[in-house]
């Protein structure tokens, strides 16, 4: 598999591929080889061998977390969001007790509300609310992660600037600013040393 890794990296994939094919037929158990021929295929502009290589990883290694994570990229260099964040949501329930695969999901789904003008302003408000979900699963598994802190935060004045009723807005921005407040204590006592 280093051999297969190199010649890649090197920009050899046409010697790669008959290497790592051989290995796949060696031990087709090893959900590595696949995900090293999805990036030869991939490289090679053959996207539909790229991902059938991953869903066999996943067919493969069902449970593994890096399966998911390796879908998860291929899907977004893609352009395939929905798929993207369903393979991340997969890996970080793999690995329940990380709270850093719901905090990638939650800056997954700020980025999409965030930057994607195409939205409807139903679809902004269901990534965000999403995304604040994601948050909350980080922060049950730690209450003190600062960046989960943030994008919650975050996430909280985007949803206040979405809604029309004042209260909701009034009590969003308080939580928001309890969220925001709390990070920055947190981000103090880090820089003193009295984690």
């Amino acid at each position: 598999n280093a051999l297969a890794h190199l010649l890649v990296q090197r920009g050899n994939p046409a010697e790669a591929e008959p290497i790592v094919k051989r290995m796949i037929e060696i031990d087709p158990s090893e959900y590595l080889n696949y995900l090293e021929l999805s990036k030869i295929y991939e490289n090679a502009g053959n996207y539909d061998e790229a991902e059938a290589q991953l869903l066999k990883a996943r067919e493969v290694k069902p449970k593994q977390a890096e399966v998911y994570a390796a879908l998860s990229g291929y899907y977004n260099r893609q352009g395939e969001f929905e798929k993207t964040v369903e393979a991340l949501n997969t890996a970080a329930d793999l690995q329940p007790e990380n709270p850093q695969g719901y905090q990638l999901v939650a800056v997954f789904y700020w980025e999409k509300a965030f930057k994607d003008k195409r939205l409807t302003k139903a679809q902004e408000k269901e990534y965000i609310l999403k995304g604040i979900d994601a948050t909350d699963k980080a922060l049950k598994l730690n209450p003190d992660y600062i960046d989960a802190l943030t994008y919650k935060n975050i996430l909280l004045r985007m949803q206040a600037n979405a809604e029309t009723d004042r209260a909701k807005i009034d009590a969003l921005i308080k939580e928001a600013d309890e969220i925001r407040n709390k990070a920055m204590e947190l981000n103090k006592r880090k820089a003193s040393g009295k984690s």
